[in-house]
């Protein structure tokens, strides 16, 4: 809703924003059945639903125009656990076009991977909130057409794109509170 208004609002540039949410998701009910502890001849069945907390990361043109050659970079100290540190193709390919009110989803941190964790042998032990952060930096043209490209001209002559536009995430912006919780 929020990504419309906008569009039809204000800007008249293409403009990309970066948003981050926090989504609380519990899964369909499981039953899983063993031996019961005291009496192995029964058995006992158990219900439960998993439930994955997670911060999802999109890229948003909430401008009116259309962004072209779009060139995403990342920097910072704030990585995922291993073996998902490395942030796929996201960072390291150019986006021919995107369109207004387009939505490209990015990557997710896990919840667990914004704690620090002290180690005694193989368990870890949370002891608060990582104080590291990360920046993406988002670079990227107008939409062709004659007055596009004169107003570019000066930015293409120094090899750059017409726009930029920065996102810095940090652990505690995630909030301490869970939202509502979306039912798969």
């Amino acid at each position: 809703m929020r990504v419309g208004v906008q569009i039809v609002s204000s800007h008249r540039t293409p403009l990309i924003e970066i948003y981050h949410q926090v989504h609380n998701r519990i899964g369909p009910e499981t039953e899983l059945t063993s031996q019961h502890p005291l009496d192995e001849s029964k058995l006992h069945t158990i219900k439960y639903r998993d439930q994955n907390i997670f911060i999802q990361f999109s890229m948003i043109n909430i401008g009116g125009q259309r962004a072209e050659n779009i060139k995403l970079s990342i920097s910072g100290d704030l990585k995922r656990d291993s073996p998902r540190e490395n942030y796929g193709n996201v960072f390291n390919n150019i986006y021919p076009q995107m369109a207004p009110g387009q939505v490209h989803y990015l990557f997710q941190f896990m919840n667990y991977e914004l704690l620090q964790y002290e180690y005694e042998g193989n368990t870890g032990t949370p002891k608060g909130i990582k104080n590291s952060s990360f920046t993406i930096v988002a670079e990227y043209d107008s939409g062709k057409g004659v007055i596009n490209w004169l107003l570019s001209l000066p930015s293409k002559v120094m090899g750059k794109r017409r726009f930029k536009n920065e996102y810095t995430f940090y652990p505690y912006m995630a909030g301490d509170e869970l939202p509502p919780v979306e039912y798969a």
